[in-house]
């Protein structure tokens, strides 16, 4: 039973991952490329793999139901959308919530590695968006088994023909060390293992620096990111919606990989 990026420019040159444009290949679209050639599952289905940040439907469910690429105002060389459909036809799998989908509230690294082979069999995702961390951090630095832990949780998509998809872990109030130690070996991961980055935390601070985005795109309680229209993508909206932003971010790394990667002849 199945679980149930411009805005006028490319945000952050649009994350590590798609800044050098369409001309450019990305660092890992070969690499990419060679683990889709064993993938053998569901076209389209991206799984998500987090903590309440993932597991609320603010984040990545408007994907199902929205046209993002009407907020692709500047031509990067990729087509806005697929040939013969819309994205909401093509993302499987947008509304996908709960421990059951590998996604909850309070989770960290290990409670993911607890649930994603029994995910990667069942639903055999085409990708997979990942940003595990913020309560990994909860105690004010980055556990020492964090690294290994996202590492095992990255490989283990690889292995399963699976695209990961990486995202940073956004700014957190009192954190802001924790924070940036969590995003260097994340960052570092996705170069090591040559997987696609979403940089979140790179994109919040650049819409809002310094601690601008407290109470903005950070709600009160320090942590979460802020609702509002999660499903407009223009720059004045990503600045008071985090989960807009969150959204925006991501669906531009899918639709990078899509045309270098999962559609590519």
């Amino acid at each position: 039973m199945r679980c149930t990026r411009l805005c006028g420019l490319l945000t952050m040159a649009a994350l590590a991952a798609t800044a050098a444009g369409a001309a450019e290949k990305p660092y890992w679209q070969e690499a990419m490329r060679a683990v889709h050639a064993k993938f053998d599952g569901a076209p389209g289905y991206v799984a998500q793999f987090g903590d309440s940040i993932t597991y609320s439907m603010a984040f990545w469910s408007p994907l199902g139901w929205d046209d993002p690429d009407k907020y692709l105002t500047r031509d990067d060389g990729l087509p806005k959308r697929p040939a013969t459909a819309r994205w909401r036809d093509v993302l499987k799998g947008t509304r996908d919530k709960g421990p059951e989908c590998g996604n909850y509230s309070g989770w960290r690294v290990e409670n993911v590695l607890g649930v994603i082979d029994a995910v990667l069999k069942h639903e055999k995702p085409e990708a997979a968006i990942i940003m595990i961390g913020t309560n990994d951090i909860s105690g004010g630095q980055v556990p020492a088994s964090y690294r290994a832990g996202l590492e095992k949780i990255v490989q283990k998509c690889l292995d399963a023909g699976c695209v990961p998809i990486l995202n940073t872990i956004p700014p957190r109030r009192d954190g802001t060390a924790a924070v940036a130690e969590a995003n260097r070996i994340i960052r570092d991961v996705a170069r090591q293992k040559q997987v696609p980055l979403a940089d979140f935390h790179a994109e919040c601070l650049r819409l809002r620096p310094g601690n601008s985005w407290a109470g903005t795109i950070i709600s009160e309680d320090g942590v979460h990111p802020t609702a509002g229209k999660t499903n407009d993508y223009s720059e004045a909206n990503l600045k008071v919606s985090g989960y807009a932003l969150r959204n925006w971010v991501n669906f531009l790394a899918v639709r990078e990989l899509y045309f270098r990667v999962l559609a590519a002849k």
